[in-house]
């Protein structure tokens, strides 16, 4: 039995703004069915080489040195945030005031447009899966509006935030789940609301000390590959009961969108690289030296065990 969720084009790139998707494309619905395969989405999203989301190793990555990452005004408390049950995510735009990112990696300055949540997690690390991912998807400010950045390999940053199984609460993530009663419903899709509690960009990733960083694309129909993506290497926490409120957002009449993430995407021999803090280089340079000791104490032991 086929159980995916499927959209209709007008609905197809909402997450960005974008229209062209050529048909319908959707999610398998894996609590129903988990062995539904993924379906194909036609275009870029299935010939293209940089596609997202992609595995990310740690041992596999090169490792790199950028300047800082830069954000401005990503602390400042937003209290006319809206929020969207688009059928296929839940969106939340309408910054009071210009939240940007500069710095690491990236050429020039990228402006926060929306933020959007997947359950579960679209990147892994080290072939493991989170419960919860959260974009932060920003445009390049050379192009005035992300439908004409998504032309351009520079055009597009996502920061992609992971979260872990805790049993403590996320306060910010708890602000959002506040407001979800007003768009869950079919009835509701498409209809902004406002977020009732202000928010902080900065309270969805309270540091981004080590990450990794590698050309990809977007993650929906158009598949457009000019996305600069940004994965911090640090996870923060959230319960099963937040990400299953996000379950029960509606895509269609009666319908729940249990999940919302694409499958794995081929690397094709991109670069990927893993950015670290002082701090993180010092860990791996101890951890590092505690092997090699170990080595060595373990061949002393083999050698006094023949000579003697």
């Amino acid at each position: 039995m086929c159980c995916s969720i499927m959209f209709r084009n007008s609905d197809a790139c909402s997450f960005v703004a974008l229209s062209g998707a050529s048909h319908e494309w959707g999610y398998p619905d894996l609590d129903s069915n988990q062995d539904e395969p993924f379906p194909n989405w036609g275009g870029l999203c299935d010939i293209g080489k940089k596609q997202s989301p992609i595995n990310l190793h740690v041992k596999g990555a090169l490792k790199g040195e950028f300047p800082s990452l830069e954000f401005k005004n990503f602390d400042e408390h937003q209290k006319k945030l809206e929020m969207v049950n688009n059928g296929h995510s839940i969106q939340l735009s309408g910054f009071e005031h210009e939240l940007s990112l500069s710095g690491g990696a990236l050429l020039g300055d990228f402006v926060v447009e929306q933020i959007h949540m997947h359950w579960w997690s679209e990147h892994t690390i080290n072939d493991i899966r989170y419960p919860l991912e959260v974009h932060i998807v920003h445009r390049n400010k050379l192009y005035p509006n992300i439908s004409m950045a998504a032309d351009f390999p520079d055009g597009i940053t996502v920061i992609g935030v992971l979260y872990h199984v805790s049993n403590q609460p996320n306060p910010a993530i708890g602000s959002i789940i506040k407001s979800l009663d007003d768009v869950k419903k079919y009835s509701a899709m498409n209809k902004p609301t406002k977020v009732k509690d202000s928010l902080a960009v900065s309270d969805l990733l309270s540091s981004v000390d080590g990450y990794f960083t590698y050309a990809g694309s977007l993650t929906t129909p158009t598949c457009a590959e000019a996305v600069t993506w940004i994965v911090p290497t640090e996870t923060f926490p959230v319960t099963l009961d937040q990400v299953n409120e996000f379950k029960e957002i509606e895509y269609d009449e009666g319908k729940q969108l249990h999940n919302n993430y694409r499958e794995l995407q081929r690397e094709n021999n991109r670069a990927v690289v893993l950015v670290q803090t002082s701090q993180q280089k010092s860990a791996a340079a101890l951890q590092l030296h505690c092997l090699s000791l170990g080595a060595l104490l373990l061949l002393s032991l083999v050698a006094n065990k023949f000579l003697f």
